[in-house]
């Protein structure tokens, strides 16, 4: 007896697709503005004034105000001089009896000049010297509303994240399915005895 058995396998074709997470994210960030601190600063260089008019002065260098005190009172003193000089000779005069040629004396007097002298050294004042300015002032920014010269403000940007899922996907297909084809093949028997 002839059998013929024939089989074909089951096909499957399997596709997968593999899941996705895709993630985007932007860094949380913090700006900070400031304003730097200003301090206005006003300074006044230092002076030496030097007053050497006094010294000037003794030197016969002098403006016309004091020139002309000078010379007034040089001139008041002569006048006092001469009036007391003449106030004595009139009580010498006076008191004749006592003394005959008192006229040769005045005469005498008055003819002859007495010069003074003395050893000095020029200037005998000493310059005036004074220091003005050499200041410093500090004027700081006012404060401003948040009460910080300097203002420093913050703006805080949060961080952000995406996220985009693709799931997965797994396909299946049957290409062919499985068979068994048994025949009988024909009428030979074979016997043995």
């Amino acid at each position: 007896m002839g059998l013929s058995i024939q089989t074909t396998p089951a096909r499957i074709s399997i596709e997968t697709i593999d899941c996705k997470i895709e993630r985007k994210s932007v860094n949380a960030r913090l700006e900070l503005k400031q304003k730097p601190p200003v301090v206005n600063i006003k300074t006044e260089l230092p002076r030496v004034l030097i007053d050497q008019y006094e010294c000037f002065a003794e030197e016969g260098l002098k403006n016309n105000i004091d020139l002309l005190k000078e010379q007034s009172e040089n001139a008041y003193r002569h006048v006092m001089e001469y009036i007391a000089r003449v106030s004595q000779d009139g009580d010498a005069m006076a008191k004749i009896g006592k003394k005959a040629n008192i006229m040769i004396d005045i005469a005498r007097r008055n003819s002859v000049t007495i010069h003074e002298f003395g050893m000095v050294t020029m200037p005998m004042s000493r310059p005036k010297i004074d220091v003005v300015g050499g200041t410093v002032e500090f004027d700081p920014e006012p404060i401003n509303d948040i009460g910080m010269r300097n203002g420093v403000t913050a703006t805080y940007i949060p961080p952000k994240t995406d996220f985009n899922y693709t799931p997965g996907k797994v396909n299946t297909r049957v290409e062919s399915y499985g068979s068994i084809d048994i025949k009988y093949t024909g009428n030979n028997v074979d016997s043995y005895i």
